[in-house]
């Protein structure tokens, strides 16, 4: 409530598209290193098994053991970096329509005519959001669509989410 003054400025836009690309970046990173410490743990094994001396295969044995330990360090990591990325997304798509739906109740109370410039606005920014990064929020769609996009919400909101769904399919 006390940024709707400011919401419709461009700062504010540019903010939640960098803390977005954020997430998804680190997620990509991550997925990157998690590749990276498989391919070593990989060559690691292969020239385990190739040791003819028994001192040998013990040092290449605990050099696999510490590959493995990064590897498994590495799926942690992302495992956290993924839910925290469907954390974003669910709270930036869930604020999205706790605003639009607030701004139609308002209005209805007011008797006013709830399609304004700033409505109309707002939701397109929800709409440029989930087609921008829908590679990401298709991945989330199961659970968007049980937890936000419920038949209770605002048909002007849902049908927002209704016309994303037909452009991913």
């Amino acid at each position: 409530p006390y940024m709707l003054p400011h919401f419709d400025r461009l700062y504010l836009w540019q903010m939640l598209d960098t803390t977005i690309k954020f997430c998804i970046k680190r997620c990509d990173r991550i997925k990157v290193e998690l590749e990276k410490s498989k391919l070593k743990l990989n060559d690691k094994k292969e020239q385990e098994a190739g040791a003819p001396d028994p001192d040998i295969a013990e040092k290449r044995k605990q050099l696999v053991q510490a590959a493995e330990e990064e590897v498994d360090h590495y799926v942690k990591l992302l495992e956290d970096a993924e839910r925290s990325q469907k954390e974003v997304f669910l709270i930036v798509v869930q604020r999205f329509i706790m605003i639009l739906t607030d701004h139609i109740v308002r209005s209805e109370q007011e008797s006013r005519y709830t399609q304004t410039l700033w409505f109309r606005c707002t939701r397109d920014r929800l709409r440029q959001t989930l087609v921008k990064y829908r590679r990401e929020v298709k991945r989330y769609m199961v659970t968007l669509q049980t937890l936000l996009f419920t038949p209770e919400i605002e048909p002007k909101i849902l049908e927002c989410f209704t016309q994303f769904k037909g452009y991913i399919a």
